[in-house]
């Protein structure tokens, strides 16, 4: 039996959990039969209890699975263990990680410290090359089909994470889960049907982020999302925004995206394009159904774009000059009667 303290240094936890999780997702070596032993040699809170369950059922080691089966058996209650028994039993023919994580949940384990584990496991049996779908796998979460109200902190220790769907239910706490969010290298980030009452700013400090997609779904606001005043709201590294159905206030305030290829800002009841400004290699631009009365000369400047679709916004003025755009493919104006008091 190997005794934790021996191995690993002191740390202020007094449980060495930190350095458990730091050996667990190490993705050289496959560290998992030597924490089954520094896990014989001390007890189990709850980071490491979810540990366990991960590797009982994903491990492809039968030794290992069986280990941890064991410790599982011994220190979880008699619900957990029978959750991955049966998971074990199908796991070998069938997963999907976005069905599982939706399904099966236990208050006695925090879910992303079993998805910490599981992913590992998975990683270890297949080393995927850069660039595989395996990889894509390994640094891609899909949580829109979960029902919880926002992110635990475990969920920062996944720190490989690079695409997040964030769970799609309109109570989900995006404000909660922003200071997650910020420690992970995201690089796209998606939110659908959640209940926003303020944009999420904090998020284009990322400096990793080129694609964030925000999406009403079947959801109906009680109000607009506003966009904080102060600024400026942008991000130098953001490449795809599509901001889909959901009413903005304050778009005035966003900006700038000097590295914005695509932009999509539909049904958004926005009133001006001031945000795309420097967004001199933009590509493509939907801004249809909105409010949109004066199409801003600096889209003339944007040389990049092949595609502009503006469909359905109540002009009155349009300061477009098409000689200029030599790459444009797609122009779409069918412009709305305003509205006259």
């Amino acid at each position: 039996m190997t005794n934790p303290g021996s191995y690993l240094s002191s740390d202020s936890s007094g449980d060495y959990t930190a350095q458990f999780t730091r050996l667990l997702r190490d993705t050289e070596t496959d560290n998992c039969p030597l924490l089954l032993e520094l896990m014989e040699g001390g007890g189990v809170n709850r980071r490491l209890l979810g540990y366990l369950f991960g590797m009982a059922v994903f491990h492809t080691d039968r030794l290992v699975n069986g280990k941890a089966m064991a410790l599982l058996q011994r220190h979880a209650s008699e619900a957990t263990v029978l959750q991955a028994t049966k998971l074990r039993e199908s796991v070998s023919y069938h997963y999907d990680e976005a069905e599982y994580f939706s399904r099966y949940q236990s208050t006695e384990i925090d879910l992303f410290d079993l998805l910490l584990a599981g992913k590992m496991c998975l990683w270890h049996r297949s080393r995927p090359g850069h660039g595989s779908s395996a990889q894509v796998a390994f640094q891609t979460l899909d949580l829109r089909r979960l029902t919880v109200d926002t992110l635990s902190e475990s969920l920062s220790t996944l720190h490989f994470l690079k695409f997040i769907a964030l769970p799609a239910h309109k109570n989900f706490d995006l404000a909660a889960a922003v200071p997650v969010l910020l420690e992970l290298p995201l690089e796209v980030l998606i939110i659908e049907n959640v209940r926003i009452e303020q944009f999420p700013v904090a998020l284009l400090g990322l400096d990793t982020l080129h694609t964030l997609i925000i999406r009403k779904g079947n959801l109906r606001p009680r109000a607009p999302m506003q966009v904080p005043e102060g600024g400026p709201h942008g991000s130098p590294a953001l490449e795809k925004l599509i901001l889909e159905a959901y009413p903005i206030e304050g778009e005035e305030h966003l900006g700038p995206f000097p590295k914005l290829r695509e932009a999509t800002l539909v049904r958004c009841q926005i009133t001006r394009l001031d945000m795309l400004e420097q967004s001199k290699q933009l590509e493509r631009l939907d801004a249809s159904h909105n409010h949109i009365e004066v199409l801003p000369h600096f889209l003339s400047n944007c040389q990049q774009l092949r595609s502009m679709k503006l469909s359905d916004n109540p002009f009155r003025q349009i300061n477009l000059n098409l000689e200029n755009l030599l790459q444009l493919e797609e122009l779409e104006i069918k412009i709305q009667a305003a509205k006259h008091n």
